[in-house]
């Protein structure tokens, strides 16, 4: 057996392979033998087929396999008797030759491979430069506004009848056709006006008359509808009878109901919440509790991106970048295209999962079975509807796809590296407005991941991490 690496730069190497006639000529005909013994060919007895004749048949075949698995198991050993760490696994080189296996002839076997290699770099924290971070200023007045929302969502509508239309009422409207027929309607017709959710001009129409009072008005500038949402929803029409004619009515107010204003009852924000809430006080620590935890999961993202930022800062390096593009494409139907918005993602992840298993290394950090469990009940909240779902059965086929445990085990040991490594920086917090806030993290958040090619007109959620995402490639 010979072996000979050579390295072409500091993350690429090719590596020769010979495995010579004596190396394999033994194993050969034991292989041979075994064959021999599972086979039945007529004319002989079981077992007894001569060596000639298997050879003949099935030989080459075996050669082959034997080859392949003394290259194999030699290629690996010398691999990790070297210490030598790659991304993913050799890939035969384009410079190797064809292969021709035969028998006749006793021969050695070159195999050439290209390696991608892991490059080499002292790990660095830099823990004595601050990482800068937003902190949302905490506000929550807003609750205030949420509570009387819930009491008009949640709470009993109360019938005025001596008094004029306010923001928010609930208004009862009877629409009868203006003076000159307009083919639209042939009775009148009762509707309702919600004032909350009404886009148009009702509310600025509608609001300090009482019941009586007589508007002319154009549903689709009143509403602030389309006509066939109109037609449809408000007049019950499957068609329109007349394009062309304005939808314009004679308008009578006949009631005003107004959402609760009081405060809500135990029995109605236990009825909200699906569980005992003695009253609004309670309710509002609630909310409190929850905005507050908000916050905190908010920053605590905020604090991973930094430090995932003041990590690849700290830790500049390069990755065998064609390589990894050979080999992941070698395993897909669909091919990535070099220099795409999917091949960088794909370069980083590769260098982002080296680097925290180089960080876990050093740290002497494990990613238990509770961890990779964890992230597993997460991905089900995210992405599951349990009520229709058999979860045992799903947890059986997601511990059983390799390629799905792989992205869970990634995410478990970035979570426990982030566990380890945040309480040892030291974070400059700035307290900004929560739009400011939001601004910076989604700028922090396109820096890491997108390389500054976004656009800002997203909401955060859709920056949540699916398990699956994205390509392993760190071997």
């Amino acid at each position: 057996m010979k072996i000979e690496l050579h390295r072409l730069d500091e993350v690429n190497a090719r590596l020769t392979l010979i495995v010579e006639y004596a190396d394999y000529a033994s194993k050969l005909d034991e292989n041979i033998k075994k064959y021999s013994k599972k086979l039945n060919i007529k004319g002989f007895r079981a077992g007894k087929t001569p060596k000639s004749v298997l050879s003949k048949m099935y030989g080459k075949g075996v050669l082959e396999e034997t080859v392949a698995a003394i290259m194999n198991e030699q290629l690996f050993d010398y691999l990790k008797e070297q210490d030598i760490q790659i991304f993913g696994s050799p890939l035969l080189s384009d410079l190797a030759e064809p292969l021709e296996f035969e028998l006749k002839t006793p021969k050695d076997y070159t195999f050439i491979f290209d390696l991608g290699l892991k490059p080499d770099f002292t790990l660095a924290y830099n823990l004595d430069q601050p990482v800068e971070v937003s902190i949302p200023e905490v506000d929550l007045s807003g609750i205030d506004d949420n509570i009387i929302r819930y009491r008009r969502l949640f709470g009993n509508d109360e019938t005025v009848t001596d008094g004029t239309v306010q923001a928010f009422d609930k208004v009862g409207l009877l629409l009868d056709r203006t003076t000159e027929p307009n083919g639209i309607i042939d009775e009148p017709v009762d509707i309702v006006v919600d004032l909350e959710h009404v886009t148009g001009t009702a509310t600025e129409s509608l609001t300090g008359l009482a019941i009586g009072a007589i508007l002319d008005l154009e549903l689709e500038g009143f509403m602030g509808q389309e006509r066939s949402v109109i037609l449809k929803n408000t007049l019950y029409l499957d068609e329109d009878p007349a394009p062309d004619t304005p939808l314009a009515f004679k308008a009578t107010l006949t009631s005003i109901s107004r959402p609760q204003r009081t405060p809500l009852t135990g029995e109605q924000l236990s009825k909200l919440t699906g569980h005992q809430v003695e009253d609004e006080a309670r309710f509002r620590e609630m909310l409190e509790r929850r905005e507050q935890d908000s916050i905190k999961s908010r920053v605590n993202d905020m604090k991973k991106m930094a430090v995932r930022l003041a990590l690849i800062q700290a830790n500049p390096f390069i990755i065998p970048e064609d390589f990894l593009l050979r080999w992941i494409n070698q395993q897909r139907d669909k091919k990535i295209e070099n220099h795409t918005r999917e091949s960088r993602q794909l370069m980083r992840d590769a260098g982002w999962a080296m680097l925290l298993n180089r960080i876990a290394d050093q740290e002497g950090l494990e990613v238990s079975e509770n961890d990779i469990r964890k992230q597993m009940t997460q991905w089900i909240v995210q992405n599951v509807n349990y009520m229709q779902t058999d979860i045992r059965k799903l947890m059986d086929q997601l511990y059983a796809n390799e390629y799905f445990m792989s992205n869970m085990k990634e995410n478990a040991l970035e979570e426990v590296v982030f566990a380890h490594m945040i309480p040892k920086f030291r974070f400059e917090e700035n307290v900004v407005t929560e739009e400011a806030f939001e601004t910076a993290f989604h700028d922090l958040h396109h820096q890491i991941f997108d390389h500054g090619d976004h656009d800002h007109h997203h909401d955060h959620q859709e920056h949540d991490h699916s398990q699956g995402e994205h390509e392993h490639s760190h071997g």
